[in-house]
Order: structure tokens, then sequence, then C-alpha cells
């Protein structure tokens, strides 16, 4: 029978980033109601920094220098990634992928990995060496953090450790202080783990997601990861502006939608081949970019890595006053991951008999699951999104003129939240907005 030894969830929201160093841990008292498991260290949240102090912003960014190198390996992986993954019902569905968090989710996994293993995860996260890979993550996860009145961009990660199963010191440590996990002992018998997991979820973000997680006796290893982000538009849109007006689909079905309308001065315009489009700032976190394709022009036509990247990199724009129709949505989504991992070059990690995690544990284990699910609102006053992904482990053997423009996102639209140091948290398809 096959063994189910390890998960990783992430978040997709807000980013949960650590200000200086590494991360600091403390232990916990054991919960004597919860005898399923135990928290055996606490990761220590970094102190927040106030929505207006740029001194200590300032300092943040010297402290922490993010490589290039980095930030251009998690774009490409992020955008190769997204081409793969939403191609899958990209003219049918509502979509939303966190690269993200799958991109933490597998430098963690490879913290563990060895041999020709750790090769095809470095390959596939564009690094050289784990020691590397886990110092940038750091870096960037300290970057990223944000916890203020105003906005929240959080990462959490979390380990859940079979009693009795012994693991690596040094993965553990790593674990903690460049991936900032918090670590629990767990009984993997007692369905209480799991619901001790999705509470743990919904701790990290804010409620929106709250899966209630199945586990096995088999299982030695989960590990958890949340991403979350709420934050507010720099210009809201005015719920009396608001219209009803008529949503097509891609099958060329109507549906009457609640619009949000606004008209913005001296705004980016995008115009590229086939599509055109515009990003709406976020006070904190980055902004928001929403593409239209033009009449005739179908979704899966940009779904290439190349034109993701210029969709949603620092791309050429104009400027000008640009009103915008944007029909309200919510929605929740749920993807496999292990084909589109397969298919960039990571294969040997889920082969019972070639996967080497051997920097993880003795045993020999191999991953059975990648599976992200997430959770998107876009309203008058801002935004909302969160996403856990699960990777499941098993034994085995200068200002120009003024120009005037119009978009109205009356058809199926990409979109995607990219944060101020250009590095994707979300990117998804709106298919089907809120029915009114």
């Amino acid at each position: 029978m096959k063994k189910c030894i390890w998960k990783y969830v992430a978040g997709a929201a807000a980013v949960t980033v650590a200000l200086a160093g590494c991360g600091a841990a403390k232990a916990q008292e054991p919960d004597e109601k919860n005898k399923s498991y135990k928290s055996v260290t606490q990761v220590q949240e970094p102190e927040s920094i106030d929505f207006e102090d740029w001194d200590a912003r300032l300092a943040l960014e010297e402290e922490n220098p993010v490589s290039e190198k980095f930030t251009g390996a998690v774009n490409q992986f992020s955008y190769a990634s997204a081409a793969q993954l939403l191609r899958t019902g990209a003219d049918t569905k509502n979509q939303n992928y966190s690269p993200l968090s799958l991109y933490y989710a597998l430098a963690l996994a490879a913290q563990g990995a060895e041999g020709s293993t750790g090769d095809e995860f470095l390959k596939l996260l564009g690094m050289e060496d784990r020691k590397a890979l886990a110092d940038e993550c750091g870096k960037l996860f300290r970057r990223l953090y944000i916890d203020h009145q105003v906005s929240k961009q959080k990462l959490a990660n979390s380990l859940w450790l079979k009693k009795g199963q012994n693991f690596r010191k040094r993965f553990l440590k790593t674990a903690q202080d460049d991936f900032y996990t918090s670590v629990f002992q767990a009984d993997f018998e007692d369905p209480e783990t799991g619901k001790a997991m999705g509470r743990w979820i919904s701790e990290q973000t804010g409620g929106t997601l709250a899966p209630e997680l199945k586990t096995y006796p088999e299982e030695v290893l989960a590990i958890i990861n949340t991403v979350y982000l709420h934050d507010e538009w720099q210009q809201r849109f005015m719920e009396s502006a608001n219209t009803k007006d008529i949503f097509t689909t891609a099958s060329g079905e109507q549906m009457t939608c609640e619009y949000m309308n606004r008209e913005f001065d001296f705004h980016p315009y995008y115009k590229g081949d086939g599509y055109t489009g515009t990003a709406l700032r976020l006070k904190e976190t980055g902004s928001m970019v929403f593409i239209l394709p033009d009449e005739g022009v179908e979704i899966k036509d940009l779904l290439t890595e190349d034109s993701l990247s210029d969709m949603f990199g620092n791309q050429e724009r104009e400027s000008g006053t640009v009103t915008v129709s944007l029909p309200k949505f919510r929605f929740e989504d749920s993807t496999e991951l292990i084909p589109v991992l397969q298919e960039m070059g990571l294969r040997e990690a889920f082969e019972a008999l070639n996967a080497d995690f051997s920097s993880m544990t003795d045993e020999q284990i191999f991953i059975s699951i990648v599976k992200q699910e997430t959770h998107i609102e876009v309203a008058e006053s801002g935004v909302e999104a969160s996403a856990y992904t699960e990777i499941g482990m098993e034994a085995g053997a200068a200002m120009t003129e003024e120009k005037n423009y119009e978009l109205k996102y009356n058809r199926p639209f990409l979109f995607g939240i990219i944060s101020d140091m250009e590095v994707p948290l979300f990117i998804g398809i709106c298919n089907m907005p809120n029915q009114v």
C-alpha cells in the first residue's frame, strides 16, 4: 500500500514575509486538548513596517538585496507554468493560479532532494544550488511581507511531521531559517490532524480558504504554505457608478453582470499583438493587470510564455485618459499540477523507485500529489486573493499628449496581480463573472 508522506499547501492572497535575517523560532507548549498534534516551534512573524515609514522600507531593501537572476528565474517559471496550466479550459471556465505559491512549495521540497532529482528541481527553478535558492527565497520572503492597517501580503509555511519519524536537522533548519516554517508533530492516523491543518490554512488566509484535509496512517510528512493578499485600489470604484450590462462568454452565452466604472487620468494603456489592457494600482502590494483580447482573438492564443511575459511584465505602455468598465467577480478554482511540472522537466521526483529525497529523510519517498486551490474577489474597494497548494509524498521503493481610451471588459479576459518587484503573485482568466 502506498504511503502518503508529504503535502504542501500554498495560499495566494497576501504574502507574509520577514523583515531581516532568519526566521526566529520559539518552542510552543503542547496543546493538551489536541492529542493528535503539538507545536514544536513557531516561527515569529516579522515586525510590520508602517504604511508611511519610508526609512524602514529602504533599510529592508538594503538588508535583503534580491538578485535579478533570481527574480528572472521566478518570472520565467511563473509565465512558463501559467502558459501550460491555463490552456486547459481557457475558453470555458474561470481559472486562478499562484505561480509564486507553487515556486515556494517546490523550492522547499528541493532542499531535501539530492542527485539527479535535485538537479531536476534546480533546473526547473532556474537556480544553481540549493543554498543560493534558499537564501534568495528568504530575502524575497522578507521583501514581500506587508501587514498593516491598509494592506496585507503574507506568506506562511508549516511542517507537520509524523511522531517518531526522523528528518534531517539541516533540512529542518533551512525550512525554519529561510522559509519561515512552523513545525508540528502530528498523528496522521487521527482525523483531527487534517482538521487542524485546515484551521491553520484558514488562519493564514483570512478565512477565505478553510479546507478539511484528509490524512492517512501511512503519511509521514505534510508541508503547508499559504499566501494571502488583501489590498485597496489607489483609486477605488464608486458603487454609485455601477451599471448592469451584458457579458458574452466564449461560447456566445450572454449574461447580465454588475460593472464597476471609472475614468482614470494619466493612466497606463497597453496595446500588444492581439490585446489591449491596463493596470490598476493597489495602495501597497503592486498592481492588478487586466488584459482584453481583441475581437476574434481567443484567450488560448495569448497563452505562451513570451506573450504572458509581455502582458504582465514590465511592458511598454502609453498613457492617457482610460475609461474602465470592469465586471465584479468572485470565484474559486482547483487544479492538478503534476502534468504541468512533468512537461516542464520535473520527472524523477514523481517516480517511486528513482526519486531521491535523502536530504530530507532516510526513507525512500516520492511526490504523488501536487494540487492548488485558489480564491479571488474583485470589488469596488480592492482585491482579495488566496490559495493553497498541496504536494503529497508517498513512500516506495516622459509625458506625451493625453489620449483617450476605453476598455470595456464585456467578454473573457486575463488578469494578473503583480508585486512591486515585478513578481507575479496570481495569473488567471475570467470567463464568467458573477451573474446578476
